[in-house]
């Protein structure tokens, strides 16, 4: 099993497209690219919101 995550499905207006083969790769991909692309902090990261969101538009592939 596969996972997918593109900022699109988090309505961002960006190309990024990541896939990984566990939940945990995949946030750490996306926290990596939130904070180098996007600006977010760590605060706003870790906020559980917005893990929320992130762990919502990761899908199985």
């Amino acid at each position: 099993m596969t996972y997918k995550l593109a900022c699109e499905d988090l309505g961002v207006t960006c190309p990024f497209v990541a896939q990984g083969k566990t939940m945990d790769e995949m946030m750490e991909v996306a926290v990596k690219h939130a904070k180098e692309m996007h600006g977010y902090t760590d605060e706003q990261l870790n906020d559980p919101e917005t893990q929320k969101e992130i762990k919502a538009a990761i899908k199985e592939e």
